[in-house]
C-alpha cells in the first residue's frame, strides 16, 4: 500500500472504470491490522481512538515486534502484508501472506533494510528465512488479538453502516453522488468524459494513476488514517479509504457480546446491509451452517428478518435489532 500533505494522488477514470466500481461490503482484516500498527506510532490519533491506542500500547509484547517493525513508516507499508483478496477471515489472509514468494519478500524488504528504513533484524525475513516467516505470523496473530479482534464487532458494524448509506445513495442518486460523498479525504470531479478521484498525501510527489478500464474496488476501513492505493495489474485498482469519522470511542462491544455471545453479536452487527447467509459466513470466518444457525436464533428473537431473493437468503435488521445494536455499541 502506498500512502504518498502537499502531494496529490489522482485516479483518472474512464466511463468503463465508473461502470466497474465495486464497494466492498466488509472490512479487510489485514488492512485494519496494518493500520492499527501504524496508528500506534503516530504522534496523535482522533479522539475516538485515544483510549483504544492506550490499551493497545499497554498490551504490546516482544513477540509482536517482527510485525510492528514493518509498520514503522507512515508513508509506506509492504504490499505482501495486504494480499489482493483483502479478505475478512484472519486465517485465510494469513495463509496468503505465508505463501508470499521469496522474490517478493526480497523486492519489498531488502531495499528498505539496506536504506536504513527498516531495522537490520528484518533482513532474515527479506531473505525468506523460514524461522523469520514463522515469527512474523506469530507476531501478526498476537497483535491481532490485542488491537483488532476485541473490536471486530464494532469495526464490522461501522463499515456495514457506512456501506448501507452508500448503497442508498447509489439507488437514489447514482455513482456520481456516491463518489462525491464517499469520504472527506476524497475529492471527485467530472468534466465531459473525464473523471478524477483524488486525495492529498503527507509524503511523496504528485501521482496520476489510471485503471484503464480495469475498474476500482473501494475498500472502506475503520482504522486507516488516509486513503491508500494498491495497483495490481492483474485486477482492478484497489482504493482503501477511511469511513467518515465517528465521535464514539472504539470499544469492544462487550455488553452486547455478553448478552448474545461474541459470534452472535458479530452476526447481528454484520446484518446491517442485508447480506446473504454465505456472505455472513465469509465476513466473519465461520461456516455457512453456523451462520445459518445464528441467523435463525436472531430471527426467532425478532432481531432480524430473513427473505429469499432468487437463490439467496438475505438477512436485514428489524427496528428492534437496530436499537439493540446501537445500544450495545454505546451509540
Amino acid at each position: 500500500m502506498v500512502a504518498t500533505v502537499g502531494a496529490v494522488v489522482t485516479l483518472r477514470l474512464t466511463a468503463t472504470d465508473l461502470g466497474r466500481i465495486v464497494l466492498r461490503s466488509a472490512p479487510a482484516v489485514l488492512l485494519e491490522l496494518g493500520a492499527a500498527g501504524q496508528r500506534l506510532l503516530r504522534p496523535t490519533v482522533p479522539e475516538h481512538l485515544a483510549a483504544w491506542r492506550a490499551r493497545c500500547r499497554a498490551a504490546l509484547r516482544p513477540v509482536m515486534r517482527p510485525y510492528l517493525d514493518l509498520c514503522r513508516r507512515p508513508d509506506w507499508f509492504p504490499d505482501f502484508l495486504t494480499p489482493p483478496r483483502l479478505g475478512s477471515d484472519l486465517e485465510g489472509a494469513l495463509a496468503e501472506v505465508d505463501a508470499t514468494p521469496a522474490e517478493v519478500l526480497a523486492a519489498e524488504l531488502r531495499p528498505a533494510v539496506e536504506a536504513g528504513h527498516l531495522p537490520p533484524r528484518v533482513a532474515p525475513l527479506a531473505a525468506a528465512d523460514p524461522a523469520a516467516r514463522r515469527r512474523l505470523r506469530d507476531a501478526m496473530v498476537a497483535f491481532h488479538a490485542v488491537a483488532v479482534a476485541p473490536y471486530w464487532t464494532e469495526i464490522v458494524a461501522a463499515v456495514h453502516a457506512d456501506r448501507a448509506v452508500r448503497g442508498r445513495a447509489m439507488v437514489d442518486a447514482g455513482i456520481d453522488r456516491v463518489l462525491r460523498e464517499l469520504s472527506p479525504h476524497l475529492h471527485f470531479a467530472s468534466a465531459g468524459q473525464r473523471y478524477e478521484l483524488s486525495y492529498e498525501c503527507a509524503f511523496g510527489a504528485d501521482v496520476v494513476l489510471s485503471p484503464a478500464g480495469r475498474g476500482v474496488t473501494l475498500v472502506p476501513s475503520y482504522l486507516v488514517p488516509q486513503p491508500a492505493v494498491r495497483d495490481d495489474p492483474a485486477g482492478p485498482m484497489v482504493l482503501a479509504y477511511p469511513i467518515r469519522p465517528t465521535r464514539r470511542e472504539l470499544t469492544t462491544g462487550q455488553p452486547l457480546a455478553d448478552l448474545l455471545g461474541r459470534t452472535r453479536a458479530a452476526v447481528l452487527g454484520a446484518v446491517a446491509d442485508g447480506p446473504s447467509t454465505s456472505e455472513l459466513a465469509r465476513r466473519l470466518g465461520i461456516s455457512v451452517a453456523s451462520a445459518s444457525q445464528h441467523a435463525a436464533t436472531l430471527r426467532h428473537a425478532g432481531l432480524i428478518d430473513t427473505h429469499r431473493a432468487g437463490p439467496s437468503v438475505l438477512h436485514t435488521l428489524t427496528p428492534l435489532g437496530g436499537d439493540l445494536l446501537r445500544a450495545g455499541s454505546g451509540r
